[in-house]
């Protein structure tokens, strides 16, 4: 029975291992790096877009910030601040949530261009993270592409 425990143990270690070890080829780091540098600059286009729509309501990027950070369901503490700041607060909700839809979408779309989905692009991502040979490949394919 002990030898069946260890070698059950020892499957699911190899088989982890194994996962973990999963090859990203150049291709896939191609694919990832444009798919990188894409997303890059949607979300600072995201990013200003936002802003701009939280200035033109008349709230600053660190008011807005401060309520929405009270709005977590772990937040203990409500920002000091004139109700109709958060009354403009929830009145840009529907116009950020649309920003980031639209967002997600596109960068979804750059995804399936480069021959990734959500979950291999975070697989990768993930990999790239740990391997600092990867890290280096993609640094110079990403150089390559300014």
């Amino acid at each position: 029975m002990k030898t069946l425990k260890i070698i059950g143990l020892f499957l699911f270690l190899a088989g982890f291992v194994q996962v973990n070890a999963q090859e990203v080829t150049d291709y896939d780091l191609q694919n990832f790096a444009r798919s990188y540098r894409f997303t890059v600059l949607l979300n600072n286009e995201a990013q200003r877009e936002m802003q701009k729509e939280i200035e033109k309501e008349g709230l600053t990027i660190e008011k807005y910030q401060l309520i929405q950070e009270s709005k977590h369901p772990e937040a203990t503490l409500v920002p000091d601040l004139p109700e109709k700041d958060f009354e403009k607060f929830e009145k840009l909700q529907p116009k950020i949530k649309e920003i980031q839809a639209d967002l997600e979408k596109e960068v979804l779309k750059v995804y399936a261009d480069n021959d990734l989905d959500k979950q291999k692009y975070r697989a990768i991502a993930e990999r790239v993270k740990q391997d600092y040979l990867l890290q280096a490949k993609m640094e110079k394919i990403l150089a390559g592409m300014r």
